[in-house]
């Protein structure tokens, strides 16, 4: 099978995936909506994260379907960087799904403060403050390099990086409003999305 095709494969396979993980859990960890004491309300972020989402799924069926219909968004990245982008796309479902495991019915889709929810700081929490958020960027990252297309790529990315920022302000402002003095310490010992140096 030739290369072009091979990724062609693979893109598709990663973004099902990552929705298949992401319904999984939503359909099995999700708490009751009265188990929250506080939520984030969707936004003007949350709108544009969407409707860039839905460009990225677009502009990836179009590639698997006809790569020539993107070619004007090609890139000419060497196999190598290609398949660099399967092994971190890789990595991070491994993140992903260390860091679910850890939270377990910790874990909710929609940032919230739930009753009785303990802050969790084992697992890779003990170095990393958002790692499922990490492990978001490097998966839908990833799709810059395995489709060798920055349309894809940038909107998959421009996706992920605005929806964690906005989720990561508020989930930080809960846990300190919640957890107080903890969650300060917490902050001082661990990177926000990648372990301090």
């Amino acid at each position: 099978m030739e290369t072009e095709n091979i990724f062609r494969v693979i893109l598709p396979i990663l973004i099902l995936a990552f929705v298949a993980h992401r319904g999984y859990y939503v359909k099995n960890q999700s708490k009751p909506e009265d188990a929250t004491l506080k939520k984030r309300e969707e936004g003007i972020i949350s709108k544009i994260a969407g409707a860039l989402g839905l460009l990225g799924f677009i502009s990836a069926l179009a590639y698997v379907i006809n790569p020539t219909w993107l070619a004007w968004a090609t890139i000419s990245f060497p196999a190598w960087l290609r398949w660099a982008g399967v092994v971190i796309a890789l990595l991070g479902f491994g993140l992903l799904q260390w860091s679910q495991v850890t939270l377990s019915y910790s874990w909710s889709d929609t940032p919230r403060m739930m009753k009785g929810q303990p802050l969790v700081t084992s697992g890779p929490y003990h170095s990393i403050r958002h790692p499922i958020y990490t492990a978001f960027i490097l998966i839908l990252g990833s799709t810059l390099f395995i489709s060798s297309n920055w349309l894809i790529g940038l909107c998959w990315a421009g996706m992920t990086i605005l929806e964690t920022t906005s989720r990561i302000e508020f989930e930080e402002s809960l846990m300190l409003e919640y957890f107080g003095d903890q969650y300060r310490e917490y902050m001082k010992n661990t990177g926000r999305l990648f372990p301090k140096v």
